[in-house]
């Protein structure tokens, strides 16, 4: 925990206010510290298992939607932590500590794909049912512009309020459009564990296949 606040370059706060905060403030971070962040979050599980941890215990709310406002501090912190290996874990160490900022995030141009990475980085639908009742608390907020109309679409806000049924049934929907378009585009799901994925792993096997046929005919 020590280290991560040398690297970012950026105190954790005494207090959790964000009274005035603006999403025009820009968040001061050092660059370098930031990158080497993301990749320390790509470690093996064993590695990364305390950085991961220990920043999100580090940070407080108004820390956190800082960060997760800022072009910089998102893409190399928030994204690393959501869409990397460790997005499962990550996910559900940010949901209680975002919550009550959500609605705050989804309508913010950098904010709002924090949020739409939190809900699909979510490992259980009871956690994800938990995200689309809070958004669904801020219906006006959402729909005033294209990044929060964009956030109760893709986690299935509308849904929520009609019904634990229709709920469950878009989110099923929308969880098979994901996945055959991750089929169709050959994308392929880092295992949790830092392993290889199942295309990974049969991509090299025919690697090798095809190496060893190269060898006999030679």
């Amino acid at each position: 925990e020590d280290c991560i606040p040398l690297l970012l370059g950026l105190t954790p706060s005494k207090t959790d206010d964000l009274q005035d905060y603006s999403s025009a403030d820009r968040l001061t971070i050092d660059a370098a510290g930031a990158r080497a962040l993301y990749h320390i979050f790509h470690f093996t599980q064993r590695l990364r298992s305390e950085w991961v941890n220990g920043f999100v215990k580090l940070y407080c709310q108004s820390d956190l939607v800082k960060i997760a406002n800022d072009g910089l501090a998102s893409r190399c912190i928030m994204d690393a932590l959501l869409e990397g290996p460790a997005k499962s874990t990550s996910s559900r160490l940010l949901l209680p500590k975002l919550s009550g900022r959500l609605s705050f995030l989804a309508a913010e141009r950098v904010g709002h794909h924090v949020v739409l990475k939190l809900f699909k980085a979510l490992p259980s639908i009871e956690d994800q049912a938990t995200m689309s009742a809070e958004l669904s608390q801020s219906l006006n907020r959402l729909g005033s512009n294209a990044m929060g109309r964009t956030v109760m679409t893709s986690c299935v806000v509308k849904e929520y309020l009609e019904g634990e049924a229709t709920w469950k049934e878009a989110l099923s929907k929308m969880k098979e459009k994901d996945n055959w378009l991750k089929e169709i585009m050959g994308e392929d799901e880092e295992a949790e564990d830092g392993g290889k994925g199942k295309k990974t792993k049969e991509k090299e096997s025919e690697e090798q296949r095809r190496n060893e046929k190269r060898r006999h005919t030679i």
